[in-house]
């Protein structure tokens, strides 16, 4: 099989596994929302399991993975699996005493928190802080033996162990939760649910560690390889530093939401979360798999492959992102409505992260795009582009978020100043891309953009005007008002995405292979196929 068909199959097994993953967060944000509503022990909560996140991924996800990961290339790639799977174990070693101690520390500032807290929402938090504070080792060494399992070749288990996370916290919320506390007792409700990320952590360690074992991987295995551990340092510092600025730049703006207002945290979570949906379905999954085919590149001094994989990842991730970009601006309402209008959560609050849910589908391209374009920094090893990055991105934030607060605009007021950094962000690392490693953008990105904006802007008005049209038939009206706002989008989605990729297909888009490929399996009991 070709490099780009193994490609292919690794982004689609990623992106199925993915696509589980996040349909089962999807639930499990339902069940919050039908079980909390917009009150403040579900925001509690929210803001709680933040904590544990934002040092997963400044160590396991962010720095330590982007650190990581060359290193073990130019290992596998000079000595070979068993030598980098030693040089895994050493680096696991001298991390876990880290991980565990700033866990011990977050429980007992947590804690204390809880004492000093003046009023129940903060000791809510606090408390729940507490109890999800455990989440954070697991997942950080976790995301070094998914680094290293990626980069065998074995995609989707990071994904698959991610729906089982969501699993575990729907069990723990809608069945112990539910069933083994009392109606009103909502802090014990929010305890399941912390139990029920404990357990998912656990299995998301468990899981890519399964897979290094069937790559020949054993606990025995060392490589104290005292110059690599420098190189590893020597990139974990300003990665570090860039990816703390980042999340604490997030962590900023969810606190924000949580004080402007007492349900601003839940709308400004759902609609992130949604946005998330296609940026983890497809960007990511492009981004793990070119990832390691970028380190190996880089490292075997191939500037072909190099910018033959850029360009192919970045060109996949503005196909997807800017159509569904545009299709979540367009149907941002019955989104919102299908998906979170039960139990506690009313219309208004549908309408609420509605309005939040456009202005971040607004900037989605440009969140796709950072996880590529970053990977690539990683890769030459300048991770002092991410950290001057972050910084600026983090302070058009702050600074927006300020004056959006002070002017009265709320939490679209947030979403707005997020999108804006994000979007400096962009043009800040592809400008150091471009200056650090040129090789990377030989090939031209303007032709595929227009296209697929051309694209995007006639898929949007399609899925628009058969929406309104399927919504205002005779035969909707007469069905329950979720099944016909269920089909209403699907029918709209599948004709707008239908024609979306005809026109991509009639231009010629370098990647309209990757579909017909696609279409092809569908299609293959009639006899016909299409041109690959």
């Amino acid at each position: 099989m070709s490099e780009q068909g193994r490609q292919y199959q690794a982004m689609a097994k990623t992106a199925s596994w993915t696509l589980v993953s996040r349909v089962l967060g999807l639930v499990r944000d339902q069940v919050t929302t039908f079980v909390f509503g917009a009150n403040a022990v579900g925001a509690a909560f929210l803001f709680a399991f933040q904590i544990p996140n934002l040092f997963r991924r400044l160590l396991g996800e962010g720095a330590l993975t982007a650190a990581i990961v060359p290193v073990l290339a130019d290992k596998q790639a000079r000595d070979g699996k068993a030598v980098s799977f030693g040089f895994l174990n050493y680096v696991v070693r001298r991390v876990f005493p880290w991980t565990l101690g700033l866990t011990l520390v977050g429980i007992g500032l947590a804690l204390l928190w809880s004492v000093l807290a003046s009023d129940a929402k903060q000791q809510m938090a606090a408390e729940l802080t507490a109890y999800c504070m455990p989440y954070m080792p697991l997942i950080c060494i976790a995301a070094l033996f998914t680094s290293a399992v990626n980069l065998s070749g074995r995609f989707g288990l990071a994904e698959f162990a991610s729906a089982m996370l969501n699993l575990c916290m729907i069990i723990g919320l809608g069945l112990f939760g539910i069933n083994f506390t009392e109606p009103n007792d909502m802090m014990a409700k929010a305890r399941w649910l912390c139990a029920g990320a404990l357990a998912g952590g656990a299995l998301q360690l468990l899981i890519p560690l399964w897979g290094l074992k069937q790559e020949g991987w054993n606990s025995r295995l060392m490589n104290k390889d005292v110059t690599a551990w420098q190189v590893l340092r020597v990139a974990f510092i300003p990665a570090a530093l860039g990816a703390g600025i980042q999340q604490i730049n997030f962590l900023v703006s969810r606190s924000l939401a949580f004080n402007v207002d007492g349900a601003g945290l839940t709308y400004y979570y759902l609609a992130n979360r949604i946005v998330e949906l296609p940026i983890g379905l497809f960007s990511a999954s492009i981004a793990t798999v070119m990832f390691p085919a970028l380190a190996t590149a880089f490292a075997a001094r191939d500037e072909t492959a190099l910018s033959r994989n850029y360009a192919r990842g970045m060109r996949l991730i503005l196909a997807v992102n800017i159509g569904a970009a545009v299709g979540l601006a367009v149907l941002s309402e019955p989104v919102i409505r299908l998906l979170f209008e039960m139990g506690r959560f009313t219309a208004a609050d549908c309408t609420k992260t509605r309005n939040v849910l456009v202005l971040f589908a607004l900037a989605m391209p440009f969140y796709a795009m950072i996880s590529l374009v970053t990977r690539a920094l990683n890769v030459v090893g300048n991770t002092q582009a991410t950290f001057r990055a972050a910084v600026q991105a983090a302070v058009i934030n702050i600074v927006g978020s300020l004056l959006a607060i002070a002017c009265g605009y709320g939490i679209e007021g947030l979403a707005v100043a997020n999108a804006i950094s994000t979007v400096w962000q962009y043009g800040v690392l592809r400008k150091m891309l471009a200056k650090s490693a040129p090789a990377f953008l030989t090939e031209s990105l303007r032709r595929p953009c227009a296209q697929v904006l051309t694209g995007s802007l006639l898929m949007g008005l399609v899925a628009y005007h058969s929406y309104r049209w399927i919504i205002g038939l005779p035969i909707a009206t007469q069905l329950n008002g979720k099944l016909a706002l269920f089909l209403a989008m699907l029918l709209s989605a599948i004709l707008s995405a239908t024609i979306y990729a005809i026109f991509l297909d009639w231009l010629k888009y370098p990647e309209r292979d990757m579909v017909r490929t696609f279409v092809n399996k569908l299609i293959r009991p009639l006899g016909y196929q299409f041109k690959v």
